[in-house]
């Protein structure tokens, strides 16, 4: 999966296409909030792709146009971003980056979270527009009645994400393959996938933004 502040960064660009989610708090919480189902499952990721609506992995639109269709606030708009970001990432590293993969062809982890953990605290740290969204994201309403996750669960990873990415990276060695000029490409080129789909939403229900 992609770490918090890939999703942060692609949900702000998409936001900019789309200006009345982009200081909107709860759009933000949104986009991190698939990821609470950890509070629930910690290490176990058997429910993982449910709570993406069918995308931890690999494209699957219509879901989100499904859920799109039924929730559409803010928060649940951020929500889509995220699950469709996701979508995308998993088959563009391995069709990009064949030497974080094993020789049976399953991710090399060690590789891969040394170099995602440490991409993305150095990201957060180069960009005061992310300490800014997470400031939005610590004074968002948490949503009571979400569809899949709890009221606890989703403001619990929101607790546990602001005070991981304020505190120290937990990885140090150097990079190898997925670093900044990496995230910030995906996040330029996952956006189409995401605006083709909430044009597709959009026309079944009357929009409802922060003010």
């Amino acid at each position: 999966m992609a770490l918090t502040m890939v999703h942060l960064i692609a949900g702000d660009k998409w936001a900019q296409r789309h200006p009345e989610y982009l200081e909107c708090p709860e759009y933000h919480y949104g986009v991190i909030s698939p990821d609470a189902i950890h509070v629930r499952d910690g290490n176990d990721k058997s429910h993982k792709d449910e709570i993406h609506l069918h995308n931890w992995g690999v494209p699957h639109p219509d879901d989100v146009v499904a859920y799109w269709r039924d929730h559409h606030t803010p928060f649940d708009i951020g929500y889509g971003v995220h699950v469709l970001t996701d979508a995308q990432w998993v088959p563009r590293y391995r069709r990009l980056l064949p030497g974080i993969l094993n020789a049976d062809g399953r991710l090399n982890v060690d590789i891969y979270y040394n170099d995602t953990f440490v991409t993305d605290f150095r990201l957060y740290r180069e960009n005061p527009r992310l300490e800014r969204i997470l400031q939005m994201i610590e004074r968002a309403d948490t949503p009571a009645d979400h569809p899949l996750l709890t009221a606890y669960e989703l403001s619990e990873w929101r607790r546990l994400m602001l005070e991981a990415y304020r505190g120290e990276c937990p990885r140090h060695d150097p990079v190898r393959f997925i670093d900044e000029k990496y995230v910030l490409d995906f996040t330029g080129d996952c956006l189409a996938m995401i605006d083709e789909v909430f044009a597709l939403a959009k026309p079944l229900w009357n929009g409802s933004v922060c003010p």
